[in-house]
């Protein structure tokens, strides 16, 4: 679920939607409960700013990384 809400906060800030845990949970089809629980693990990490629920620069270079590999393997395997 680390990765999915990595990637959830990349494209609501790509849609210009503003990321609350509400809209997270809704996103991610998950209880908010676990998504404010998620947020704060990837804030102690350092991926995301937890409180205002966005990603940080290091949680930014992930999701974009994870981002660019997915749209490469959906590249390859219609090839």
């Amino acid at each position: 679920m680390a990765f999915r809400l990595l990637e959830t906060l990349y494209e609501l800030g790509h849609a210009d939607i503003e990321a609350t845990a509400e809209v997270l949970a809704t996103w991610l089809d998950r209880p908010e409960a676990a998504v404010q629980e998620m947020l704060c693990r990837l804030d102690a990490q350092g991926l995301v700013d937890g409180p205002r629920c966005r990603l940080s620069m290091k949680g930014l270079v992930l999701a974009v990384s994870m981002h660019g590999a997915q749209k490469l393997s959906r590249h390859s395997q219609a090839a």
